[in-house]
């Protein structure tokens, strides 16, 4: 099977071809992504919007993100990035096989998104996986969560903080929404700090709903694992996925 001829997303041929795909994509070397849902019109495109995450459930968050992103910036398209090595993130819940077919149940009919799966945590990494995969005039917009920017920032995931940063958003921009208690106001007092004050041009705050932005994975597992409504949470499609596949039934966070 290639990419061009993946089945329905419940199909067990297409699983299989996923899982095969994660397997190949943990081997890699170098940065790498491999696309298994491609938006229309390939990769010609300058804009892209880069949203990587574990997607474990893929939420109503995740959703909100994707339309906020492409309500504020003109991306040609937005690429929906499985991350298989995210920073401090454990490895629970479903397969990565079954989260590239949630993926696909909520945008694989979306001509402006693609879905795929990249093999590094770090987003310098992720950059260089972006300029093999696309041209390299592609103007890359992360979008990403005020939690993730924080750990973005964090000194601890660098031997040198400044000369990383610095690198980092002169290759890229970040779409930033706000979440739970952090909204935009928390984003600008992130950073007013000095030694964050040279980066803030690249920045842009995206605005969710209070509702959006207080939904987490987590208390999506919590709730199917405990057997509780989902609805708000995640999308009733990927819940049905979820509990016919039971692969969060035993979890408790």
């Amino acid at each position: 099977m290639s990419l061009s001829e993946l089945g329905a997303p419940r199909d067990p041929a297409t699983r299989a071809f996923l899982r095969d795909v994660v397997h190949d994509a943990t081997r890699w070397e170098a940065p790498r992504i491999t696309t298994v849902k491609q938006a229309k019109g390939g990769k010609k495109k300058r804009m892209l919007g880069v949203f990587p995450a574990s997607f474990n459930p893929p939420t109503k968050a995740h959703e909100a993100l994707v339309r906020a992103a492409q309500k504020v910036v003109p991306l040609d398209e937005c690429l929906l990035l499985l991350d298989l090595k995210a920073m401090d993130k454990e490895v629970v819940g479903a397969s990565w096989e079954d989260r590239l077919v949630m993926l696909l149940i909520l945008f694989g009919e979306e001509s402006a998104c693609s879905v795929g799966v990249c093999n590094r945590g770090l987003f310098l990494e992720k950059i260089a996986a972006v300029h093999h995969a696309y041209p390299k005039d592609t103007e890359i917009h992360f979008i990403v969560g005020h939690d993730t920017m924080v750990r973005i920032l964090d000194r601890k995931y660098y031997g040198d903080r400044d000369m990383n940063l610095r690198s980092l958003f002169s290759k890229s921009r970040f779409l930033v929404a706000n979440r739970g208690a952090n909204d935009e106001k928390s984003l600008l007092t992130l950073f007013a700090h000095e030694e964050n004050r040279p980066f803030a041009a690249r920045v842009t705050a995206l605005t969710l709903t209070p509702a959006a932005a207080s939904v987490s994975s987590s208390e999506a597992r919590r709730r199917l694992a405990m057997g509780e409504s989902v609805r708000g949470l995640v999308s009733p499609a990927v819940a049905e996925f979820c509990r016919q596949q039971g692969f969060y039934d035993r979890q408790r966070d």
